[in-house]
């Protein structure tokens, strides 16, 4: 049900648009903030726990679709859940995956909500693929896409059995990322890759990939659009400044730089691959052998999206939402310099940075030099980033009051904090 006194109708020309992810995720949010201009109503996924796109005063409206922001449940439930907003929103209504679980869940059900929505059509083998860590490894070893090395233990005891012939440090990821299971972590040696697993809920979701040398400048983040046929119409690209947690984690403080190796390079995979929609990618760069090496594809909206607005506005929202109402998508012009910032990760990051690289409180300021938008920040828009913060202010007291009460051996599984919800 639409929220009350809310219209759900727009224009004819300018349809509306439903984006669905967990309530912490910032996507919705940046895409309620750059469709607004052009008059476009967006409207997000009910939730118990107010989500930062529906704290904004441009949110359209809610539907209660799943439940809190993901396609948990019956699927037959959520498809007529969709069918009910799909009624209230009027023909050609947009819609669009904030999370690799609503992803999947699209791409499984495409052709009854291809009759409901319009959306970019992929192939659910495929989704699947770039979703899963493993998956992605097979897909870029098979069409030469550089990648680090990984290794996948069942459990605990197959993984003491390889535990020997790993190159250490490794990394440890989960193969699914889902909201509660993004923990990223290092272990140094096979003692803390044990230990590491011994405390998670569910080792067996975890992969070992190899770690690549380098500082948080050698991370490049892509960020496109590819139309029904797999051509390109926008491509971004940008480096990680900090990340949270920090040096391994998602994008706190971002800078937009034009590389058209990295560009190149996504485009032929994709091409190859038959891709279609929005994608946010993660690449390290590595030293050893001067190769663009890829982290991890999200075959949907990222977080850090609005990192990647060209000197005209564009971004990859728009140009999914110009393409899929059949207006013409203009050529992307690089906006080099722009900094985009994610406010509660990065005040977690500070903590850490300070702490282990002597990061001075004048140099993070200086930091902030070039920042053009914030994730949640906004002087006309400004409850998401009070909420952002007072989410941050509720979960490091939580998490300072479990060491009291709840075991240190949980710690792993928390690795990655809420920090305002951001997803990749």
């Amino acid at each position: 049900m639409a929220t009350p006194g809310l219209p759900v109708t727009t224009p004819s020309e300018m349809p509306p648009v439903l984006v669905l992810a967990p309530p912490r995720f910032v996507g919705p949010l940046g895409v309620i903030r750059t469709l607004r201009p052009l008059g476009v109503r967006v409207y997000v996924a009910r939730t118990t726990e107010r989500s930062l796109g529906r704290m904004s005063r441009y949110c359209a409206g809610a539907f209660d679709i799943g439940e809190e922001g993901r396609p948990v449940g019956s699927d037959a439930a959520i498809l007529e859940q969709l069918e009910a907003a799909a009624r209230r929103l009027g023909p050609g209504a947009i819609l669009i995956a904030g999370s690799d679980e609503w992803a999947v869940f699209v791409a499984t059900h495409a052709d009854p909500l291809g009759r409901l929505f319009k959306f970019p059509h992929q192939d659910i083998e495929l989704v699947e693929g770039l979703a899963s860590k493993q998956g992605l490894y097979e897909l870029a070893r098979k069409f030469g896409l550089p990648t680090p090395r990984i290794a996948r233990p069942a459990d605990v005891h197959e993984a003491a059995v390889m535990a020997d012939d790993l190159t250490y440090p490794v990394m440890l990821k989960p193969v699914l990322s889902r909201p509660g299971r993004q923990f990223v972590s290092i272990a140094s040696n096979r003692e803390s890759l044990l230990q590491q697993l011994q405390e998670l809920d569910d080792p067996g979701n975890v992969l070992c990939q190899e770690y690549i040398p380098g500082t948080d400048a050698d991370v490049w983040i892509f960020n496109g659009y590819f139309d029904a046929q797999s051509r390109c119409l926008a491509a971004f690209t940008g480096r990680k400044l900090r990340q949270h947690p920090a040096r391994m984690g998602l994008c706190a403080l971002g800078e937009y730089v034009h590389n058209p190796e990295v560009i190149e390079l996504t485009e032929a995979f994709l091409a190859k691959v038959g891709y279609t929609g929005i994608v946010d990618i993660g690449y390290r760069w590595d030293k050893r052998d001067g190769a663009y090496k890829v982290l991890d594809i999200n075959p949907r909206l990222g977080g850090a999206f609005r990192l990647f607005v060209d000197a005209n506005g564009l971004d990859v929202a728009r140009a999914c939402y110009l393409d899929l109402t059949g207006r013409p998508v203009p050529a992307v012009v690089p906006n080099d310099g722009r900094r985009w910032v994610l406010e509660a990760a990065d005040l977690i990051a500070l903590k850490h940075y300070r702490r282990d690289d002597g990061l001075r409180w004048r140099d993070w300021l200086r930091s902030f030099r070039g920042v053009q938008e914030g994730a949640t920040f906004s002087l006309t828009d400004p409850l998401p980033f009070l909420g952002a913060m007072n989410k941050l202010a509720a979960d490091t007291f939580h998490a300072r009051w479990d060491r009291f009460v709840v075991r240190p051996s949980q710690g792993v599984a928390r690795r990655i904090a809420a920090a305002g919800g951001a997803e990749r």
